[in-house]
């Protein structure tokens, strides 16, 4: 009768078991369909993302100066574009005003009172004068210095009187040979390019050896 009786609770005790884990992996197996059904798929984009949003492109001016203008995407920022450089195209040379002879030989003092800027500038004429050679047109020094921030003076003497006479101003220095006439003010870089500003552009001066003076040369338009 106990055999029975224990084997009988053994009976009830697996039963109940069974219904309870079964109740339970009903309930888990329910808990996560429902969570499947309700649940939303979110895309989750990084902070610095959100910040982050397509710019128009704009066809306008990129960059604006007295001698060029670019046009492209105006939403660029203006502030990364530094400088530009332009292309300078070199209409003659120094070969096309040659002068018919070199002489390099010094027959005056200098005269001082010659140039009402001389006295001025004394110690650097001195100085240049005291070369061995000419260096301009043949027979004359041409001397020049810095006088700022761009800024560079000179001054044309004659060897032969020791005559100081007048010349022109540049920013970004000059280029100039004894064979020739021909003086480049603000010359382009070795590429030729130069920076572009108000006063970098190259100016091309002649010597005219009658009138002492120098005459800027233009390009002929077509």
């Amino acid at each position: 009768m106990k055999t029975l009786s224990q084997k009988y609770m053994k009976n009830i005790v697996y039963a109940l078991t069974f219904l309870i884990l079964g109740n339970s992996c009903y309930d888990k197996q329910k808990t996560k369909d429902t969570a499947a059904k309700d649940s939303i798929s979110i895309s989750i984009r990084p902070r610095s993302d959100l910040n982050k949003t397509s710019p128009k492109t704009i066809n306008g001016v990129i960059y604006e100066t007295e001698n060029v203008r670019l046009y492209g995407d105006s939403t660029i920022d203006r502030s990364k574009i530094s400088h530009a450089y332009l292309k300078f195209e070199l209409y003659i040379g120094f070969e096309d005003f040659p002068v018919d002879k070199i002489d390099h030989e010094k027959y005056a003092n200098l005269d001082l009172k010659s140039n009402n800027e001389a006295n001025n500038f004394r110690t650097n004429l001195r100085e240049g004068y005291r070369a061995d050679t000419a260096n301009f047109a043949g027979h004359y020094s041409f001397v020049f210095w810095g006088c700022g921030s761009p800024c560079q003076s000179s001054l044309l003497i004659d060897r032969k009187t020791g005559k100081i006479y007048d010349s022109p101003s540049a920013s970004v220095g000059y280029d100039f040979k004894v064979s020739s006439r021909m003086l480049i003010v603000n010359p382009p870089d070795t590429s030729g390019f130069y920076f572009d500003c108000s006063h970098c552009k190259p100016i091309i001066y002649l010597f005219d050896e009658k009138t002492k003076t120098f005459r800027e040369l233009r390009a002929r338009k077509p």
